[in-house]
């Protein structure tokens, strides 16, 4: 139960980060939508608000139309300096990761018919970003997300 003594400190940061950054990214004008169910916006919200002590520090975002989310990703591996770009998540340090629709379509998922197009709705044809929030200061991942989106 290493760990197990931090875990409620750890998760308010989490959540404090989780807020933070998907009120910056909601208001970017480069991000179409952002998923996190701390937000009043979420469609979901006042059901996670009865449900949920702490919204976490897990969201998901989508690119405006007009750009390309793989070439965001390859800015990001380049040039994120305090979020990081890999696959895990519920790590002490941000972690963000693209999943392209048509990617997960040919390997994990089999959608088809209006299944497809309901996650395309959600998941926009381009793909999503994963971003699971650690524990650095919350200013600090808003600057360093808000250098590279305004960049694209």
């Amino acid at each position: 139960m290493r760990g197990a003594s931090t875990l409620s400190l750890r998760m308010q940061q989490h959540q404090k980060n989780g807020l933070k950054v998907s009120r910056f990214l909601e208001s970017h004008q480069k991000v179409s939508a952002v998923f996190y169910p701390g937000l009043e916006s979420h469609p979901q919200h006042e059901i996670a608000r009865q449900q949920m002590d702490n919204f976490s520090g897990m969201l998901g975002f989508r690119l405006a139309s007009e750009y390309n989310g793989k070439e965001a990703a390859e800015k990001m591996i380049q040039d994120l300096r305090v979020v990081k770009y890999a696959v895990s998540l519920g790590h002490h340090r941000s972690l963000i990761w693209f999943m392209p629709t048509e990617d997960l379509m040919q390997s994990s998922f089999e959608l088809h018919g209006e299944q497809m197009e309901s996650y395309k709705r959600f998941a926009g044809d381009d793909g999503i970003f994963r971003l699971s929030l650690g524990l650095e200061d919350d200013e600090d991942i808003v600057e360093d997300l808000q250098r590279v989106l305004d960049e694209l």
